[in-house]
């Protein structure tokens, strides 16, 4: 027995310098996606919304007044130029006609018999029979009723066009707004609402506000390159209120030539072709300004991560330790952040699970 249990202390002990001459097999480094950084061609869209109007938006107001009597159109109508809109009360208006036509009728007959006046007098003159003096107070009767009956006519033509304002037509082809009237109310050329309006066919002008901080560089940009030009061609999308990118694309122009000293920031707009009236006046829309950047470097977004209002990276070092480094980014492209300062060709970066990472921890880099 005693013999037995030498054995087993002397075979422990044999056991004990063999395990202590092993060393344990060090930790594999955590593997990360990884990816080489080159230069490419990338277009950066630029957003800003935008609030829509028709290139022409005109207002309906009646000429006279009256009581509406019929209303010929609905609400959002499409209608021609010389389209009946509105009918005020003609009856007043008719009467008037009449009036002034029998006050020309009796100023014309008054012209009339003053002139034959004058005619049948003149020979009588002539022969001695009747003093000048007679002849020249006819003269002057004829042209007192001459102007009377110019008044009286002037008079007449202008009821006939108040009459024929009582009939209000469209001034143009467009899109009929909102009535704000109903039918039997008194309406008057000096109220302040107009009637209705109309937006007329055609283009439509999609106005934003650009800063002011923005606009001085990039003016110097252009007169330094000798291409400070308005943007004529079509190159701007218009993304409508229900997501949809619209089938035509605008071009660029300039609304006002002042900045708003409240907003710090000048109007501009964009001409979109609207052959189909598919955009109302008064809609809105997000406008997108694409920019091409030549020899840039992109990454995908989900490279990234912020820290204190920093968009940061994980950049990978020649020992496999990543570096955290502040970038700056210029805009999006597609899914990718465009890279204008930061990072640089021939890098390499974490592209997924940055955000788990700490600043020296060794990796396996994987490139994509």
């Amino acid at each position: 027995m005693r013999k037995l249990s030498f054995i087993l202390v002397l075979a422990s002990l044999l056991i004990i310098p063999s395990c202590k001459g092993k060393k344990a097999a060090a930790p594999v480094p955590p593997t990360y996606r990884t990816m080489l950084l080159d230069t490419t061609t990338a277009i950066v869209y630029t957003e800003y919304s935008a609030i829509i109007q028709s290139q022409s938006l005109i207002e309906i107001r009646p000429k006279v007044s009256g009581y509406l009597s019929d209303i010929a159109v609905e609400e959002g109508a499409r209608v021609k130029k010389g389209d009946v809109l509105f009918q005020i009360d003609d009856a007043d208006f008719k009467q008037n006609v009449n009036a002034a036509k029998a006050g020309m009728e009796s100023a014309k007959a008054n012209e009339d018999n003053a002139a034959l006046e004058v005619r049948k007098i003149t020979p009588l003159v002539e022969k001695g029979i009747i003093s000048p003096y007679e002849l020249d107070t006819k003269k002057s009767n004829y042209q007192a009723a001459k102007a009377a009956y110019a008044q009286a006519k002037a008079s007449y033509e202008n009821s006939l066009i108040n009459l024929g304002y009582t009939t209000i037509k469209a001034p143009s082809n467009g899109l009929l707004g909102r009535i704000y009237v109903r039918e039997g109310s008194l309406i008057s050329n000096a109220a302040s609402d107009p009637l209705t309006t109309i937006s007329s066919e055609g283009d439509v002008s999609a106005y934003f506000s650009f800063d002011e901080k923005k606009l001085a560089p990039m003016r110097k940009k252009m007169l330094d390159s000798g291409s400070y030009q308005p943007i004529m061609e079509p190159v701007v999308e218009l993304i409508l209120a229900d997501g949809d990118i619209y089938r035509y694309k605008g071009r660029l122009e300039s609304a006002s030539g002042i900045i708003d000293r409240t907003t710090g920031s000048i109007q501009l707009k964009v001409i979109f072709p609207n052959p189909n009236m598919d955009i109302l006046s008064g809609s809105s829309g997000i406008l997108r300004f694409p920019a091409e950047y030549n020899g840039c470097i992109t990454i995908p977004q989900s490279a990234t991560f912020e820290m204190q209002d920093r968009i940061m990276v994980f950049v990978v070092n020649s020992d496999n330790t990543v570096s955290s480094k502040s970038i700056t980014v210029e805009g999006l492209s597609g899914l990718n952040y465009v890279v204008s300062d930061g990072l640089k060709k021939g890098e390499r970066i974490v592209i997924e699970g940055a955000n788990k990472l700490k600043e020296d921890t060794l990796i396996t880099p994987k490139d994509e």
